[in-house]
């Protein structure tokens, strides 16, 4: 019975400081993803998928030609799919977007999917949006 309630504990509590079970990106999607924007704004960039969440970090051009910073850090995951906030030069956006892990190769069929993908989208506050997408580069690197 005591063994039964301290499994228990340890489930509810997360085993030695594990983050909760859908909690951050899954091991599989973790690493440095090459990034495309386009909508609104276009440019490239970069994402790191982490224990800690993601960092998406770009240069974009507006339709004038302006150049602008496109950040977001930390943002939070759950089942690889994540939320949140970033900034354009100081307008606040809205973001959300998912990871994908390749596909599994098998002797049948090739995987679809050769690489790991992140896909999302973004709104800023003064109604401009965009797409960003990119495949990883750098699979399993926890920057």
């Amino acid at each position: 019975m005591l063994c039964l309630l301290t499994g228990l504990a340890l489930a509810a509590n997360g085993a030695a400081g594990a983050p909760p079970p859908g909690k951050g990106p899954s091991t599989k999607v973790r690493g440095k993803y090459v990034l495309t924007i386009a909508g609104y704004y276009t440019g490239s960039g970069e994402a790191q998928a982490t224990g800690a969440g993601i960092k998406i970090s770009a240069k974009v051009t507006d339709p004038q030609g302006a150049t602008h910073d496109l950040t977001a850090s930390k943002l939070e995951v759950v089942n690889d799919r994540f939320a949140g906030t970033g900034e354009l030069d100081g307008v606040q956006f809205d973001i959300d977007g998912r990871l994908d892990a390749r596909d599994a190769q098998d002797r049948n069929r090739g995987g679809v999917l050769k690489s790991g993908r992140i896909t999302f989208t973004f709104k800023t506050t003064n109604g401009h949006c965009g797409r960003g997408a990119g495949d990883l580069r750098d699979p399993g690197a926890d920057h």
